[in-house]
C-alpha cells in the first residue's frame, strides 16, 4: 500500500517534471521572437529562467537520492533475509516489484507519446520556416495541426483515466487505513495487557484487508457499510453532504426537505437525494448500533482483564526476561547489519575513488595526447605556411625579371617603329589628303545631280494632274518591300563569307 502510494507520487513528480521541461522548451522557443525584438529586459528573464530552471533540477535530484536512501533503508529492514518478518514482508515484497515494473513501463510509454508529440511539433516548426503562400500549403498546415490537436487530447484523456483510478485506489486504501487506525485507537484506550503462556502459540499477523473481520459485528458491520458506500458521506462531498445536512435538520427530518436539497445541491436530482436519504439513515442505525456494540466489547474486555490479572503477574517476570534477551539479540543483530552496511559503504567509496581515478588519468592521457597532436598540426601547418611563403616570394621575383624584360623590349619596339614610321605617316597623309578631296568632289557632284532633279520633278508635275482613284483594298495587299522580303534568300550571294579583305600590313610590322 505504502509502495503503491510511492509510485503515484513519483509518477506525478515525472509528469511535472516532463511539463516543466517542454514548458522550458517553449520558453526557450519563444524568447527567440522577443530576441528579435532586443533588449536587456528579455536577457534579465532569460536568466532569471535558467536560475529557476538549475534550482528545481537540483531539488528534483536531491528528492531522487531521498528516495532512493529511504529505499535501501527499507530493504535493510523489511526484506533482510535475517529478519524475523521477512515471510510476512515477502507479499509486500513481490507487490513493490510488481509496481516498480508497471511504473517502468508507463514511463517508457510516456516518453515514447511525448516523444511523437515532440517530433510533430518540431516538424511543424520546420513548414513555418518555408511558408508558402498556396491553399495546398495551408492545407497541410491545418492537417498537421489537426494531427498535434488530437494526439494532445488523446494524450490528455488517457491520462486523466490514469489519474481517476488512481484517486479511487487512493479512496479506498485512505478508507482501509482509517479503519486500521480506529482499530488501533481503540485497542490505545484499554490498558496494555497481553498475556502469552508457553503452551499458546503466538497469533499470525493478520491483513489490512482482513482487519473488519476482527472486529465487533456491529463495529465491523457499520465499517464494511463505511467502505461499501463511500464512507461517512456516502460518496458525497463535503459542501454536497453537509448542505444536505444543514436541509435535513432546517425541517427536522421531513420528507419535505428533499425538494428543498434537490433544489439546493447542484449537480444532485430528488433521485440522488432520496437515495442518499434512505443511506443516512441506515448510517444512522448503525452507528447506534455500534456504539451498543462498543459498550458491550468493553464490559466484556473488564472482564476478561480481571480475569487475566493474576495469570498476568505470574508470568510477567518470565515475559521481561524473554523480552530482554530478544531485545539483546535484536541490538547485536542491527549491530552487525550497520557494520557490514559500513563496511559494504567503505567498499563501494572506495571502488568509486579508483574509477574516478582512472577516469581522471584516462583523461589526462587524451588530452596530452589531443595536445600532441594540436602541437603537431602546428608545426605542420607552419612548415606549409612557410613553404607557401618561399615559392610566393620567389615567383614575385621571376614575374618582376619578366616584367623588365617585357618592357625593355616593348621599349625598343617603340623606339624602331617612332623611327621607321616617320615616311609612312607622310605618304598616309597625302594619300588621306587627295581621298578626302575625291570624296568632297563627288558629294558636290551629288548634290548637283539632285538640284537638277528636284527641278525636272517640280515641271514634269506642273504638266501633269495626279488622280488617283479610292480603293481600299490595298490596306490589305502586300508592300513591295514585303514582296521583296519573301522571295528566295538562297542565293549565292546569301552564302558564308570565304574571304574578308583587309588593309595590308606594313613590312615593318609584321609578326608583331
Amino acid at each position: 500500500m505504502a509502495s503503491k502510494g510511492l509510485a503515484t507520487k513519483r509518477r506525478q513528480e515525472s509528469g511535472r517534471r516532463k511539463g516543466k521541461e517542454d514548458g522550458d522548451k517553449t520558453r526557450g522557443g519563444g524568447g527567440d521572437e522577443m530576441k528579435a525584438g532586443g533588449g536587456s529586459s528579455w536577457a534579465w528573464k532569460t536568466k532569471t529562467e535558467n536560475a529557476k530552471k538549475v534550482e528545481a533540477l537540483r531539488e528534483i535530484e536531491q528528492l531522487e537520492q531521498k528516495i532512493n536512501n529511504l529505499d535501501r533503508e527499507k530493504g535493510v529492514h523489511l526484506y533482510n533475509k535475517r529478519s524475523d518478518f521477512r515471510k510476512l514482508f515477502c507479499t509486500l515484497e513481490e507487490q513493490e516489484l510488481k509496481l516498480n515494473s508497471d511504473r517502468k513501463t508507463e514511463k517508457a510509454k510516456l516518453r515514447q507519446q511525448l516523444n511523437k508529440m515532440r517530433g510533430s511539433v518540431t516538424k511543424f516548426q520546420r513548414e513555418l520556416h518555408n511558408v508558402k503562400p498556396t491553399p495546398e500549403f495551408v492545407e497541410k498546415l491545418k492537417e498537421i495541426m489537426e494531427t498535434i490537436e488530437s494526439v494532445v487530447s488523446e494524450f490528455k484523456e488517457q491520462q486523466k483515466q490514469i489519474y481517476e483510478e488512481l484517486l479511487r485506489e487512493e479512496q479506498t486504501l485512505n478508507q482501509e487505513v482509517t479503519a486500521l487506525e480506529k482499530r488501533l485507537e481503540s485497542w490505545a484506550s484499554a490498558p496494555p495487557i497481553t498475556i502469552e503462556t508457553k503452551s499458546v502459540k503466538p497469533k499470525t499477523v493478520s491483513s489490512a484487508r482482513n482487519v473488519i473481520a476482527d472486529l465487533p459485528p456491529e463495529v465491523a458491520a457499520f465499517e464494511r457499510f463505511l467502505l461499501q458506500t463511500g464512507g461517512h458521506r456516502g460518496g458525497w462531498d463535503e459542501y454536497d453532504h453537509g448542505t444536505f445536512l444543514r436541509i435535513r435538520n432546517k425541517f427536522k427530518g421531513k420528507s419535505a426537505f428533499l425538494d428543498e436539497a434537490a433544489t439546493s445541491i447542484p449537480g444532485r436530482n430528488i433521485t440522488d437525494v432520496r437515495q442518499h436519504e434512505n443511506w443516512y439513515q441506515e448510517y444512522l442505525t448503525l452507528m447506534e448500533k455500534k456504539k451498543d456494540g462498543i459498550q458491550k466489547w468493553k464490559i466484556v474486555k473488564e472482564a476478561q482483564k480481571d480475569e487475566c490479572l493474576t495469570q498476568a503477574a505470574v508470568d510477567e517476570d518470565e515475559k521481561k526476561e524473554e523480552e530482554e534477551q530478544k531485545t539483546r539479540a535484536r541490538a547485536r543483530r542491527l549491530e552487525e547489519e550497520r557494520r557490514e552496511q559500513a563496511d559494504r559503504l567503505n567498499a563501494w567509496k572506495v571502488q568509486k575513488e579508483l574509477m574516478k581515478a582512472k577516469e581522471e588519468e584516462k583523461q589526462i592521457e587524451i588530452e596530452m595526447r589531443r595536445a600532441k597532436e594540436y602541437e603537431k598540426e602546428r608545426l605542420r601547418q607552419l612548415e606549409v605556411r612557410n613553404q607557401v611563403q618561399e615559392y610566393l616570394q620567389r615567383k614575385q621575383e621571376e614575374d618582376a625579371i619578366q616584367r623588365l624584360e617585357v618592357e625593355s623590349k616593348k621599349a625598343v619596339q617603340e623606339e624602331e617603329k617612332k623611327t621607321m614610321s616617320r615616311e609612312e605617316r607622310v605618304r598616309f597623309l597625302e594619300r588621306d589628303q587627295r581621298r578626302l578631296e575625291e570624296r568632297l568632289a563627288k558629294g558636290k557632284a551629288k548634290e548637283e545631280e539632285q538640284r537638277k532633279k528636284s527641278k525636272r520633278l517640280e515641271r514634269l508635275k506642273g504638266q501633269v494632274e495626279v488622280q488617283v482613284e479610292r480603293d481600299p483594298s490595298r490596306l490589305y495587299r502586300l508592300t513591295e518591300g514585303w514582296k521583296e522580303r519573301k522571295k528566295d534568300t538562297t542565293s549565292a550571294s546569301n552564302g558564308p563569307v570565304l574571304h574578308m579583305p583587309h588593309r595590308a600590313v606594313p613590312s615593318w610590322r609584321a609578326g608583331l
